[in-house]
């Protein structure tokens, strides 16, 4: 039941500065916390969905950070803005989504229907195809073999046993390639996310 002391209470909360919420949340003080949470929440949701392209994933994103937060409490020292500080952890997390996507077999695709639809400008497009030609040149890089293994099971969809037939080789063998293709381009990720973000950053400050 909300009383009238509790209706206060949060009145007062929310006339609070920022960095006032967080030395009351350094000290455990669970209703500042709940006070940063409602009132970032919504931004930083919307945010990582621009990335993500899922509500669900975004919410996830979010989430997360905010129980880290909360577990860090009192560990948390700002260098700037508390709301800096959000966006770059919850940037931090979409970047994790990436490169965890980037490894699929529809990376290129992934990646590329993660971009925010308002990024229109012809400098944002001109950093989407250039983003587009790296990712296609990391795979133009694998070894001939390997390559045609990887482009197989990803453009044709074929299975293990179906490459396997088709180029008259092991399925192990298959097997190995894919996974030493897919590692490649793993170890790729993260210059080319980071190569991503620095096109998205203004969607965060």
């Amino acid at each position: 039941m909300v009383t009238i002391g509790s209706l206060i209470i949060y009145a007062m909360y929310q006339q609070l500065s920022d960095n006032a919420l967080v030395e009351l949340l350094k000290n455990s003080d669970s209703r500042a916390f709940e006070e940063i949470y409602q009132r970032y929440w919504d931004r930083l949701s919307l945010q990582v969905l621009k990335i993500t392209g899922s509500r669900e994933d975004a919410r996830d994103i979010v989430q997360e950070v905010f129980v880290s937060i909360w577990k860090r409490r009192s560990e948390i020292e700002l260098k700037g803005p508390l709301v800096v500080y959000l966006f770059k952890s919850v940037r931090n997390g979409a970047i994790r989504y990436i490169e965890k996507n980037i490894t699929r077999n529809n990376y290129l695709h992934t990646l590329s229907g993660n971009i925010p639809l308002d990024m229109t400008t012809p400098a944002s497009q001109y950093d989407l195809k250039e983003l587009q030609n790296k990712l296609e040149q990391v795979v133009a890089n694998l070894p001939p073999k390997m390559q045609e293994v990887y482009l197989l099971s990803r453009n044709e969809g074929m299975s293990y046993k179906e490459i396997a037939q088709y180029l008259g080789i092991a399925e192990n063998t298959v097997r190995k390639q894919l996974s030493n293709a897919r590692k490649s381009i793993r170890m790729s990720a993260g210059e080319l996310t980071l190569f991503l973000f620095a096109g998205l950053v203004k969607l965060f400050f």
